[in-house]
């Protein structure tokens, strides 16, 4: 029964274009499933849950998988620290939790997680999941998100533009394109695209267009 929070906007007399943007901490705009580009998808499920549609609420072999990585960084290993969420658990964290890391906080997200899974199907959480997320600047959602850093509806993002967006949910501070982190951003937004070949989504040519594409990131209006 959450109702998510959306932008009042203001269109021009043939109601076709948007004049004005009114909102308080979160500019967002929904969109549903099918008006979600696949490269979105995709690239969404590659960097934060690859094996997304195949497990349940938690994933196990990731949540293993993250804590042998991060115990092997407290012995000297280089890396970065990793997670072992699922998108579902992400978005019970977004929704209606905190970020604090402590078990109960865990606990509740886990409880939330399988109540959602037992609810929505994968398509139908994934939507909540990509309309739901900060994307740093007051986006929340991947078509404010897309409006926001490229002036473009999420349905004409390119490859390389999505990549890049699908790379600011893990920390949208961090990797704003518009602070001392860009070079990051880009390391990660390689990542994204490397992952998204190595799971079949895009090919080797398809990589190489996306990381030769030069892009260009729209000025935040205050």
């Amino acid at each position: 029964n959450r109702q998510i929070t959306e932008s009042t906007k203001i269109y021009d007399r043939e109601g076709e274009k948007v004049l004005y943007e009114i909102y308080d901490e979160e500019r967002r705009t929904l969109i549903p499933f099918e008006k979600i580009p696949e490269k979105i998808k995709q690239a969404t499920l590659a960097i934060e849950d690859g094996n997304f549609y195949n497990h349940s609420a938690l994933d196990f072999k990731s949540l293993l998988r993250a804590q042998l990585n991060n115990l092997g960084l407290l012995f000297g290993k280089s890396g970065v620290v990793q997670g072992g969420s699922t998108i579902t658990q992400q978005l019970a964290k977004k929704a209606f939790l905190s970020d604090d890391r402590t078990i109960t906080r865990k606990i509740k997200e886990a409880i939330i997680a399988y109540r959602l899974e037992s609810k929505f199907t994968k398509d139908e959480i994934l939507t909540l999941y990509l309309n739901q997320i900060p994307y740093g600047s007051n986006a929340y959602g991947i078509e404010s998100a897309a409006q926001t850093f490229f002036q473009k509806s999420a349905l004409d993002l390119t490859l390389a533009e999505a990549a890049l967006l699908a790379s600011l949910p893990q920390a949208p501070s961090y990797y704003s394109p518009h602070g001392s982190h860009v070079s990051d951003l880009m390391a990660r937004k390689e990542l994204v695209l490397n992952r998204m070949e190595l799971l079949g989504y895009i090919t080797k040519a398809d990589h190489e267009q996306a990381s030769a594409q030069e892009l260009k990131f729209s000025q935040i209006k205050n």
